[in-house]
């Protein structure tokens, strides 16, 4: 027997919210937005690009800028900040990422494929692929390569 897995509440709002937009409903995708922010207590505009499986756990405080780009299995942990930079759009995440509590993500910066970002951090530059970064500002302290 196989095991539903679960996004997060979250996730479910902003999937609803993304099929407004999608659809043209963007009155009720506004409303759904502001729901969002009042009830949960988190910012996830509906024109971003979250993938499949991407799971949003404790979803209090999180704020993604509106031209963010989110891939596929990203785990996104509280009180996140992904957000834009001296008038640069928002940062993309690469598939299978986890984002620590905490952490800023900030500018047109790219985290790469398998990454992990540590509570607390702050990211201002790209990230390559298979690695792990801490630290205000964020350092790559572990690559796959690495052992």
């Amino acid at each position: 027997m196989s095991k539903k897995k679960k996004y997060g509440q979250a996730m479910k709002w902003y999937r609803f919210e993304r099929w407004l937009y999608v659809h043209h409903l963007s009155i009720f995708s506004k409303f759904v937005f502001r729901l969002m922010q009042l009830f949960l207590g988190c910012t996830i505009p509906p024109s971003v690009e979250i993938a499949k499986n991407v799971t949003i756990p404790h979803f209090h405080g999180i704020v993604i800028h509106h031209e963010c780009k989110i891939g596929e299995g990203t785990f996104i942990y509280q009180n996140v900040t992904l957000g834009g930079r001296n008038g640069k759009p928002g940062p993309t995440i690469g598939n299978n990422c986890l984002i620590g509590a905490g952490a800023v993500i900030l500018g047109n910066v790219r985290i790469g494929n398998n990454c992990n970002v540590g509570a607390n951090a702050v990211v201002i530059t790209d990230v390559p692929d298979d690695c792990t970064v801490v630290g205000v500002p964020a350092k790559i302290v572990k690559r796959k390569n690495d052992l």
